[in-house]
């Protein structure tokens, strides 16, 4: 992002540009081979026009020959072709090139705001000395996006941040110009998008009167790019999909067959972009998915997060014959943020990618409840109910699962896997013990062993606190409300050992009343 002088320096030009409409001369049309550089003041005195006559140069200004390149063949439509033409004459049409990175480059292709692709123009600063770059745009895939609206930026890589350019639209040719001097990435975006984003809170959405965004046909190309879609896009119901839209925004869909439940997934991955929508989904009868190449609900690449955020209720019915290989988080819901999972079956999955969970493989913050989960997984440091259980909770959920032919269903999770190998690997190495006030404490040369020592503290069977334990070798337990709240609790000291924090030391015990 740019430093606070030039986002104030960029409203400015927003707010002339909104006040005044586009300057007295438009570029030229994109397929002109004439001057198309950015607006002049005009000459409005008889005796500024007489000098000016008197002086022209008879001679023909040399012929500015661009160099162009068609754009969108990744995905992004919006922008159909680049066109550069050069600041002085000459011929450039063999001296720039461009590449469309949409979906090939992780940074740019997740701009807030983002219109079209991110275009790469290169060429040589000694040869070519810059000149105005054209975006021709189609107004039809600007999904809402008022051409007035379309702002360039320029990503300054030596500094790591998007620079703001003046822009200058031509509606009747829908040509975007600025002038450049440099080579680099440059892109259009909704301004009005992106300065709220950084905070400008600006009235205007920059979007054409009563446009709908929920209204606008879901494309898949960005999550095609990305991930194996299965059968998924050609098993979705937009029908259907626009008919689960409650009055307040969210969605509900209340799911009975794989075209339902595809429709649902096909949603989420396609328009819920950073959990923009409340999902619910209802499953209301069994659901055979023999006949299907699945894919996970929930993705995040690109810099793009369309992770699942919503409410799977199961009510006790089973999908059967999941089958999902893909080189991604893999399971049921692939990355899952704030969700939750109850009364599900999966009867015979086939779960084979990262980390793979039949549930849910990346879980942050979730909770699965009341499942049971019988098949198989594949894949490095596979699970059960979950893949990565980072902050979630799994309760009352039972497992029959194999593991490249090892029952692994003792394991609700990956990383409880994980941890179990970690810590019989490791050992216990380490003695804590209650002083006379009931106070745990530890060898004072532990720190020289183990790096992030920490206190792991159960109340009533539940972790409730882990406390850093390197600069502590007496943990006063008496000082902290939390830990004052009666109970019967356990505490061990844990360490971060082959990718896991693990018990090292025995476990002590002491009652609160």
């Amino acid at each position: 992002m740019k430093k606070a002088a030039l986002f104030l320096a960029a409203l400015m030009v927003i707010a002339a540009f909104s006040a005044c409409g586009p300057l007295e001369e438009e570029p030229k049309s994109a397929g002109s081979k004439e001057s198309t550089t950015t607006s002049v003041t005009k000459v409005t005195t008889e005796a500024a026009q007489t000098t000016a006559a008197e002086t022209a140069v008879d001679e023909p200004a040399e012929e500015k020959i661009p160099a162009r390149a068609k754009i969108g063949e990744n995905g992004a439509k919006a922008v159909t072709e680049a066109i550069l033409y050069p600041k002085d004459g000459g011929d450039i049409s063999d001296d720039v090139y461009f590449e469309d990175l949409y979906g090939r480059h992780v940074l740019h292709s997740g701009v807030v705001g983002l219109v079209g692709a991110p275009v790469e123009v290169d060429f040589d600063s000694e040869k070519v000395k810059g000149g105005t770059l054209v975006f021709v745009y189609d107004p039809d895939e600007l999904k809402g996006v008022r051409p007035d609206a379309l702002m360039f930026l320029w990503y300054d890589e030596e500094n790591g941040y998007y620079v703001e350019l003046e822009s200058d639209l031509n509606a009747d040719e829908h040509t975007v110009s600025v002038d450049i001097d440099k080579p680099g990435c440059y892109m259009l975006v909704n301004y009005y998008e992106w300065f709220n984003a950084w905070g400008a809170d600006l009235d205007d959405n920059g979007l054409e009167p009563g446009y709908d965004p929920s209204q606008e046909t879901i494309s898949s190309e960005m999550w095609e790019l990305n991930c194996n879609v299965g059968d998924i896009p050609s098993l979705s119901d937009e029908d259907y999909i626009n008919s689960c839209r409650q009055d307040d925004g969210s969605y509900l869909f209340n799911v009975s067959t794989p075209g339902q439940l595809a429709s649902a997934v096909y949603f989420n991955n396609c328009a819920n972009k950073d959990g923009k929508y409340s999902i619910t989904i209802n499953i209301e009868e069994d659901i055979d998915l023999e006949d299907f190449d699945w894919a996970p609900m929930g993705w995040y690449a690109a810099g793009v997060g369309y992770d699942f955020t919503g409410t799977v209720n199961g009510n006790g019915h089973t999908i059967k014959n999941m089958h999902i290989d893909c080189l991604d988080y893999a399971g049921f819901i692939g990355n899952g943020t704030d969700c939750t999972v109850s009364d599900l079956n999966f009867e015979n999955a086939y779960v084979k990618g990262r980390n793979p969970g039949i549930v849910i493989s990346y879980a942050r913050n979730c909770g699965v409840s009341g499942c049971t989960v019988q098949g198989e997984v594949k894949g490095l440091e596979a699970g059960t109910v979950v893949g990565i259980d980072q902050s979630s909770y799994i309760e009352n959920c039972k497992a029959k699962v194999t593991y490249d032919g090892e029952d692994i269903s003792e394991y609700l999770s990956g990383t409880e896997r994980g941890k179990a190998a970690a810590a019989e690997k490791n050992g216990i190495t380490e003695k804590i013990w209650l002083d006379d006030n009931s106070r745990p404490c530890r060898e004072e040369d532990v720190i020289e062993t183990y790096d992030n020592l920490v206190w792991e503290i159960k109340r009533n069977g539940i972790v409730i606190l882990d406390r850093n334990a390197d600069n502590e070798t007496t943990l006063p337990w008496q000082e902290f409300d939390v830990l004052t709240v009666p109970g019967h609790y356990e505490v061990t000291l844990t360490a971060y050992v082959d990718g896991y924090y693990v018990p090292v030391s025995n476990t002590v015990e002491y009652d609160v009343k």
